[in-house]
């Protein structure tokens, strides 16, 4: 018996994905020297969530890569603090499509009013950008580290020329309570992390970034979906 649980033990870590997106998870794996009990595997929550909906896209491919601008999302939902809140799942968003290398230029606008259409066009031109970069937080429910906690967002990129909008999609993610899930020679046990929201709007902003990241360079998009997997220890197999 213990060279069975010793096999089983060695093909769950093979079967490890290489997913780079932000909810992939970090596996600690834990087991007892006796052998006298199931290992305990414990892996990252991810976060449950559809394709991004897309209600408005360009016709063509980019030409190339353009240069943007960046502002904070509005939050639309009424809470506490909700500036702040904003602030700083708009910064997260922004870092997220800072490491996909989709725009030529990326700059983030610090702007007094939180976003518009209208505002962000107008940033734009100020900077001498092609796109303006910005969108809406709808809705955010924090459930803390036990609890399940759910947002969602939608995205819109504007043509600064023109003031025609070119992308328009939303999404929503959910981070479920905390689960365990036995099995006859190992148990494995979710954890949420201290900051659901954070990790529930990069994944979101991830998911997104690669529906861009198509458009402007189809060859990295796909180099960037082969990488994708799903096992029963990154989270997706539940």
């Amino acid at each position: 018996m213990p060279s069975l649980r010793i096999l089983v033990f060695c093909l769950l870590l093979l079967s490890l994905g290489c997913s780079k997106s932000p909810d992939n998870s970090r596996i600690s794996i834990e087991a007892t020297d006796d052998f006298a009990t199931p290992f305990q595997i414990q892996i990252d929550n991810h976060v449950r969530r559809q394709p991004p909906a897309i209600s408005i896209r360009p016709q063509g491919q980019a030409t190339h890569r353009p240069r943007a601008v960046f502002l904070p999302f509005r939050m639309t939902q009424q809470i506490n603090g909700a500036d702040s809140f904003s602030r700083l799942l708009s910064r997260q968003i922004w870092n997220i499509m800072l490491s996909q290398s989709i725009f030529h230029t990326l700059e983030f606008v610090e702007t007094r009013a939180p976003y518009t259409p209208s505002t962000a066009i107008s940033v734009g031109r100020s900077k001498g950008a092609e796109l303006a970069v910005g969108g809406y937080i709808h809705h955010y429910f924090d459930g803390g580290a036990t609890g399940p906690s759910t947002l969602s967002i939608a995205l819109e990129i504007y043509d600064v020329r023109s003031g025609v909008l070119l992308w328009s999609m939303a999404q929503g993610g959910m981070l479920e309570a905390r689960q365990s899930h036995d099995f006859y020679l190992f148990a494995v046990k979710e954890r949420n992390p201290d900051d659901p929201a954070g990790l529930i709007v990069r994944s979101l902003a991830w998911d997104m970034s690669q529906i861009l990241l198509a458009w402007v360079n189809p060859g990295a998009a796909r180099k960037a979906a082969k990488k994708e997997t799903s096992t029963i220890l990154s989270g997706s197999g539940y």
